[in-house]
């Protein structure tokens, strides 16, 4: 899909991966571009601006743990511009202490922002269709022992993306569902790891997967960017050490009719 003229939402514009990806989409002549967050950057959104002053850039302080925060917000979107194109779900954390927490903002407000934002985007509704990538982690695909309750917030990300990704669902609404899974990458999410685990002797096995080799923030970014364009329904795409590649999950179980 070419993003050029269409309207793009995206929920954690401003972190590290998200703002990369923000500058890689704003040379796509984007009609308008709505950045979702709780970080007020507002030099960061201003940056963007100059990129492409063609593209309006409009940002939006953004509880991502709040339905009416979420509800609201997208409905602002809808009386400014009235359709949206492009869902893009990327807030997240890396704090296993906390628990509820971790699943409010990686996995619960990633659920109701995207059930919110489907009836706004459903072609047979108020939408004109079009793609929402919910962005995972490698860390959604594979077991991660030194934070199982991030870990089990990603796996969530995928289960519920991919059931989304039915093509079910994109026949009746036109909506392509696409789960993004970065690999390691260098991002503060890697500061104060050891605060971070699930359980404190997980130390040794944490900082292990803490020093393995990471990728820059910028080509993350131009991998999601790269990611929105494919609309590639119910597709699981890592971005690992420089490379995009499409994967095909393992099935270990299926119904019997």
């Amino acid at each position: 899909m070419s993003l050029a003229g269409k309207n793009v939402v995206f929920v954690g514009g401003l972190g590290f991966i998200g703002y990369e990806a923000c500058k890689a989409l704003m040379t796509r002549d984007l009609a308008s571009f709505f950045i979702f967050d709780v970080l007020d950057k507002p030099e960061a959104v201003k940056a963007l601006e100059e990129i492409n002053p063609k593209t309006k850039v409009y940002y939006t302080k953004f509880d991502i743990t709040s339905k009416d925060s979420i509800k609201q917000s997208l409905a602002d979107v809808i009386a400014k511009v009235q359709y949206i194109d492009a869902l893009i779900n990327g807030a997240g954390i890396l704090t296993d202490p906390n628990v509820e927490l971790t699943m409010n903002i990686n996995l619960i407000g990633l659920i109701n922002t995207t059930l919110e934002a489907i009836p706004l985007m459903d072609k047979n509704k108020k939408g004109r269709g079009g793609v929402i990538v919910n962005i995972a982690s490698v860390l959604g695909l594979e077991p991660a022992p030194p934070t199982a309750v991030y870990c089990a917030s990603k796996f969530g990300v995928v289960g519920f993306s991919r059931s989304l990704g039915d093509p079910h669902y994109y026949e009746h609404t036109g909506i392509a569902v696409v789960t993004f899974c970065p690999g390691l990458t260098d991002t503060p999410l890697k500061n104060n790891i050891a605060s971070k685990y699930t359980f404190d002797y997980s130390k040794e096995i944490g900082e292990k997967l803490n020093n393995s080799k990471t990728q820059k923030p910028e080509i993350c970014g131009q991998h999601l960017a790269q990611a929105v364009e494919l609309m590639d329904n119910g597709a699981i795409y890592i971005s690992n050490q420089g490379t995009l590649t499409k994967v095909k999950p393992s099935v270990y179980w299926e119904p019997t009719y």
